[in-house]
């Protein structure tokens, strides 16, 4: 129980990654709050963190409305008095991005701007909120850690358009963090996984034709996390864990 007594939020912790993360922090002792915007997802997850004895509670929010992020802070804020850890999570890409007839990514001149802009608002967007709002917070005690979900696909070259434009500048985001934070006592990292095994993810791979697509355990991001939140040295702040697949 290394995080007995600790508040941590979670974002997109209804499923997938988010939820993988949400366990691991509950088996450790923290009071999670999970935060998505389905709050059928959130409450599974809830329960079986409580299941497990650990203690969480749900909040249904949607985090590109800054309204909406600042009343998560206030909530927690309000029930907890602080927050120790920030995981943002949210995030995500469309099937819409690869083409239906040949599944070959669409060209970046071939992009709507109303594509590119939601998925850079769902995946800069929110963790730059989260961080906006969550980082006064964290002053006020002069600790914390923040871990950011980048990807693979932010760190190398990819065909992948905005969302790997997102995915690079979250380590960007990251590393500005770290920069502006660490004399505050707070540490930023980031997780950049390959493809994972997640429901969400088999779900796409079929929907593209990739039913075939190699994957890695989603409980490696848990994992990760808890390595930061734990057993990473003071001094480790603004990098990436980059964790790929196996074949």
């Amino acid at each position: 129980m290394r995080l007995k007594g600790e508040i941590a939020i979670v974002t997109g912790a209804g499923k997938g990654i988010g939820r993988e993360i949400a366990l691991a922090l509950g088996a450790e002792g923290a009071s999670v709050i999970a935060v998505a915007r389905t709050q059928s997802d959130l409450d599974r997850t809830v329960e079986e963190i409580r299941k497990s004895g650990g203690n969480a509670i749900s909040l249904s929010r949607d985090l590109t409305d800054s309204s909406q992020v600042q009343s998560m802070v206030d909530a927690v804020m309000e029930t907890y008095g602080k927050i120790d850890i920030l995981v943002n999570n949210a995030g995500g890409y469309p099937k819409e991005i690869y083409h239906i007839a040949d599944q070959q990514p669409i060209k970046i001149w071939e992009w709507k701007e109303e594509q590119w802009d939601q998925i850079i608002k769902t995946n800069l967007k929110i963790p730059f909120l989260c961080i906006n709002k969550v980082v006064p917070a964290m002053i006020q005690r002069r600790k914390g850690k923040i871990i950011n979900i980048s990807s693979r696909m932010g760190r190398i070259a990819s065909q992948m358009g905005a969302y790997s434009a997102a995915k690079s500048a979250v380590i960007t985001l990251t590393k500005t963090t770290a920069i502006q934070t660490k004399e505050y006592g707070i540490q930023c990292n980031a997780i950049s996984p390959g493809i994972l095994d997640t429901p969400g993810q088999r779900i796409y791979n079929h929907s593209v034709g990739q039913d075939g697509a190699v994957m890695g355990s989603a409980d490696c991001m848990g994992k990760a996390v808890l390595y930061l939140v734990c057993d990473a040295p003071d001094s480790m702040t603004g990098q990436s864990l980059d964790l790929f697949t196996t074949v």
